[in-house]
C-alpha cells in the first residue's frame, strides 16, 4: 500500500475506522486528516466517534479522500459502510481500501466476510464509486506462508525467553522470502491475502 496508496490522496482525507492511525505516516501530503472510528483509541488521537450503524458527521461532498483499511470485513452491512463513504466524497475523490481475500478468523465475532476481486467491484459499483485499480497483495504462495505463519503464532506452545523470540522473527523473514520468490516464479493470484482497491467517485 506504502507503495501506491499515496499517489491517489489528496486535500481532506477521512481515515474510516481509522484505529490508531497506523497509516498516517503514508500521507504527508495530505492537508487534513480526520481519523473516524467507533471508540476512542488508546492514543487519544481519534477526531470523530460514531455509533456503529449511524452516518457520518459530514456533509456530501465535503471529502476529498477515504481511507478504510481492513475494516470491511468487520462491518455487518459493507453495502451502507460503502455508500457513506461514497456520499462524503467529492466528484473526482477517492477511496483506498483494503481488506482479506483470505486470512484467519480474528476480532472475533466481528469477523463477517471476506471478499473477491468481483465482489469489490459489485459493492462500490452500486455505492456510485468506479474501480480505478484492484490489486492483489500476493498469491497462492503468500497465502500459504500467511496461514502458516497465523497458526505459528496463535497456536499453543512452550515459550523459552528470548530464544524463542528470535527463532520466531527468523521464522517470519524466512517464510516471506520463501513464499515470496515461489510467487514471483509461479504466479497464482486467484488466491491471495489481501486486495488493495482505489475507487473514484
Amino acid at each position: 500500500m506504502q507503495n501506491v496508496a499515496p499517489q491517489f490522496a489528496k486535500g481532506k482525507l477521512v481515515d474510516y475506522g481509522c484505529g490508531n492511525k497506523p497509516y498516517r505516516p503514508f500521507f504527508p501530503e495530505v492537508n487534513d486528516y480526520v481519523g473516524v472510528d467507533v471508540e476512542q483509541n488508546n492514543l487519544g488521537n481519534v477526531e470523530v466517534t460514531i455509533a456503529p450503524a449511524d452516518p457520518l458527521p459530514m456533509e456530501s461532498e465535503s471529502v476529498d479522500t477515504v481511507l478504510s483499511t481492513q475494516v470491511l470485513e468487520h462491518i455487518p452491512d459493507p453495502a451502507r459502510y460503502l455508500k457513506e463513504a461514497s456520499r462524503i466524497l467529492r466528484r473526482g475523490g477517492k477511496l483506498i481500501l483494503t481488506c482479506p481475500g483470505a486470512y484467519m478468523l480474528h476480532e472475533e465475532p466481528r469477523d463477517y466476510f471476506r471478499y473477491t476481486q468481483y465482489g469489490l467491484k459489485y459493492l462500490l459499483e452500486t455505492s456510485g464509486l468506479r474501480v480505478v485499480r484492484i490489486d492483489p497483495a500476493g498469491g497462492a504462495w503468500r497465502l500459504l506462508g500467511q496461514t502458516f505463519l497465523n497458526h505459528r503464532t496463535f497456536s499453543p506452545k512452550i515459550r523459552i525467553p528470548i530464544l524463542s523470540d528470535i527463532f520466531f522473527y527468523l521464522t517470519v523473514i524466512m517464510v516471506n522470502i520463501v513464499a515470496s520468490l515461489l510467487d514471483t516464479l509461479n504466479t497464482n493470484k486467484k488466491d491471495t491475502v489481501n486486495y488493495m482497491v482505489v475507487a473514484e467517485k
